[in-house]
């Protein structure tokens, strides 16, 4: 299928409703022609026209006036070069000029300039003086008017290849890099022109597009392509996202041969799949001035789509799930902060001597993507910004209570947390301005992907990039780095690829780390695949068809050794970070293996975790009765913990004399303290709500529970 250019002709005067033809109009100004201008100039007005025209390098003019003229029409017909010389023209000429071109057929009388608002601070003898040297280079030109009701004085018009030049380069600065990298733009571009002003030109438009955009028009396209360009096109897709820029091609094996701008262009345009540009990034902060070979970002995105799900031939030798470890050891660092202090240096670092000591309590599998040290500088990192802790005046840390309403929360809260700290994370070597953009339109296209289905590990980071640069301009990125872009110190970070490695990397060591997704690797361990895990599709919104309902068997055996036994039924993640958080993981395969101890109930207690949590989660996910002497155990260390119990009529009961006794001593509770009715009774004040003295002892530091 070849794309029939005489339904949609590139013209771009988008401000003529109707053709206008070189000798006259029906409806306007009869509109001049580069080439009449140039028949009615003096030798000596065109030899200043080809001085202006031509530049510094254009000196001698040609002896022969035909050959004069033929190269000044030629200059004059180069929209760039156009909008170049337009635009070193003063401030007063630039005014006159952008108001002839808001107007049909470029043409406006001397009269109306002059009584023209953003023309007002002009005196007609320096109206007169612009528009003359407007027409000493040609750039406009007194022309009859047949417009009614419009006056007998004198008109100027822009000559009509000048006028379409300028205002194709406007729209291009306009529409900018959505016109070069999408086949809409590329269409809309088409369309957009004085022959197809009419009202159902947009939904010829959007008709076309539908058509044209479909995955399988897309494919088949691919598909008619001849060999050698074929093969070159599925590169660009499947190892550039769409686009290959030229630096890198010449350094490739493409099989194609030299580079072959025009020939490429012209065959991709003509079959809708793509084109070849010279594309300037360096205003937006990213480090390209090269001609790119582009292939739509529909286009690309249906050929991805085609390729990007792995079949069972092709499914990654070996997987990896990170589960919810990382957030379970957020809750181990704080509770190393509780039990001990911890020291910082003057630069706000922990020890390295400390950092061993801490890394022996975390869960000790970090994964392939990163060491536990850089797992640790992450929580680290993450529990200062989020206030989790706090430095003391003598250089320790210590838990907020902030820290202490996080251990409350629940797995989802959580992860909503760390996902937004990790989106606006700064890492080194990347650009945050762009990175940040890109990571928020991953998790946008992430949640569109099948949960549990393997991609290939670049497909959102390709698309992710290309979205992201066919929104340049509709963000005003230019605008951002406009400042910096002058310094001569500036050099943009990251380079096309290195944008979409970039995300991808952030794929791999935190959506990866974080549990949303597991990463599947190829037979030489290196990352190939990824896939949406079911917390991550839960904590995005994705509805994936799964059973919401808890399972009617429990996935726990609880044996009388304290052991604890977890069968996983593929949506255990809630679960696992509840046990991580008063058990110690022991071993990890075809089942988990936990073991609850003194310790680690005191741990989870200081934690804020409440008992009555601890014994319903061992209660409402067992399968078997839990043993008594579990649950005695479980309260007995809870009592020697120091754990109290408020009731509705404010008292306070602990097991423990002694716990009690320092409790009702406690300055800042004794003012609470009514009465001691015994050694295991305390009386405390009503003067609060039995929920509000309840959140008041708890952020002073005990651990008392509701009965």
């Amino acid at each position: 299928m070849r794309f029939d250019e005489r339904d949609a002709r590139p013209t771009f005067n988008a401000r003529e409703p109707d053709p206008v033809g070189g000798d006259g109009a029906k409806n306007g100004a009869q509109r001049p022609r580069v080439e009449g201008v140039l028949e009615s100039r003096s030798r000596a007005e065109l030899e200043e026209l080809y001085r202006f025209w031509g530049g510094a390098a254009a000196l001698v003019p040609p002896p022969d006036p035909r050959e004069l003229r033929r190269q000044l029409a030629a200059w004059m017909n180069d929209p760039e070069l156009v909008d170049s010389r337009a635009h070193s023209l003063g401030k007063r000429q630039l005014q006159v000029l952008g108001l002839h071109l808001e107007q049909q057929g470029y043409a406006k009388s001397f009269d109306e300039l002059g009584a023209h608002k953003a023309l007002a601070y002009l005196s007609p003898y320096d109206l007169e003086t612009t528009v003359g040297a407007l027409v000493r280079h040609a750039f406009l030109v007194e022309a009859k008017d047949a417009r009614p009701k419009s006056g007998n004085g004198r008109v100027f018009a822009i000559p009509e290849e000048l006028g379409d030049g300028l205002l194709r380069r406007e729209r291009q600065k306009r529409r900018g890099l959505f016109d070069t990298l999408t086949l809409r733009g590329f269409l809309d571009r088409l369309y957009d022109q004085k022959e197809n002003q009419k009202r159902g030109a947009q939904t010829r438009l959007r008709e076309m597009y539908k058509m044209y955009a479909n995955d399988t028009a897309c494919i088949a396209r691919i598909e008619r392509l001849p060999h050698g360009t074929k093969e070159l096109v599925e590169k660009a897709i499947l190892q550039f996202g769409g686009l290959l820029p030229r630096a890198i091609f010449e350094r490739m094996d493409s099989g194609v041969g030299t580079w072959d701008s025009r020939k490429w262009k012209r065959e991709f345009e003509e079959s809708l799949i793509g084109s070849v540009e010279r594309v300037e990034l360096s205003r937006y902060g990213i480090q390209h001035a090269d001609e790119v070979l582009i292939i739509f970002n529909e286009v690309a995105l249906a050929y991805y789509k085609r390729v990007a799900v792995p079949g069972d031939p092709d499914r990654p030798h070996t997987e990896s799930a990170h589960g919810v470890d990382l957030v379970s050891n957020i809750s181990r660092f704080i509770g190393y902060i509780l039990e001990h202090d911890v020291r910082f240096t003057v630069r706000g670092e922990i020890f390295k001597t400390t950092e061993k000591r801490i890394l022996s309590e975390l869960i000790p599998n970090p994964g392939p993507e990163q060491s536990r040290e850089e797992v640790l500088a992450f929580i680290f990192h993450f529990a200062r910004a989020a206030g989790l802790i706090e430095s003391t005046g003598e250089r320790t840390f210590a838990m907020t209570s902030d820290g202490r309403h996080w251990e409350a929360k629940g797995l989802d809260q959580k992860l909503a947390h760390l996902v937004e700290y990790a989106v606006e994370e700064r890492e080194h070597g990347m650009d945050h301005f762009h990175q940040v953009r890109m990571r928020r339109i991953l998790l946008r296209l992430l949640k569109r992907v099948e949960p549990g289905t393997w991609y290939d590990l670049m497909y959102l980071p390709f698309l992710s990039r290309n979205t992201y640069l066919s929104n340049l301009d509709q963000l005003a990125v230019e605008d951002y780095f406009a400042a910096r872009a002058h310094s001569p110190d500036y050099a943009p970070m990251e380079d096309l690829q290195r944008l979409a490695w970039n995300i991808a990397r952030w794929i791999r060591t935190r959506l990866y780390v974080l549990g949303l997704v597991d990463l599947g690797y190829d037979a030489s361990h290196r990352p190939v695949a990824m896939r949406l895990t079911k917390t991550g599709a839960r904590l995005l919104g994705v509805v994936d068809g799964s059973p919401h309902s808890a399972p009617v068997i429990g996935s726990l055996i609880v044996t009388p050794d304290f052991e604890v036994v977890l069968f996983p039924t593929g949506d255990d993640d809630e679960l696992i970070h509840e046990l991580d958080r008063f058990c110690a993981r022991e071993k990890v395969g075809a089942t988990l293996h936990f073991r609850i101890s003194e310790k680690s109930i005191h741990r989870a207690l200081a934690e804020s975790l409440h008992l009555s949590r601890i014994l319903s989660t061992l209660k409402g996910h067992s399968r078997t009765p839990v043993p008594q002497n579990v649950l005695f155990s479980i309260r007995d260390w809870a009592s020697r913990a120091g754990v109290l119990f408020l009731d509705h009529a404010h008292v306070v009961r602990c097991e423990d004399p002694e716990a009690l006794r320092r409790f009702a001593h406690d300055p800042a509770v004794k003012s609470h303290v009514k009465a001691e009715i015994d050694d295991k009774h305390v009386l405390l004040s009503a003067r609060f709500s039995v929920k509000r003295l309840h959140s008041l002892l708890r952020e002073l530091g005990h651990l008392v529970e509701l009965e």
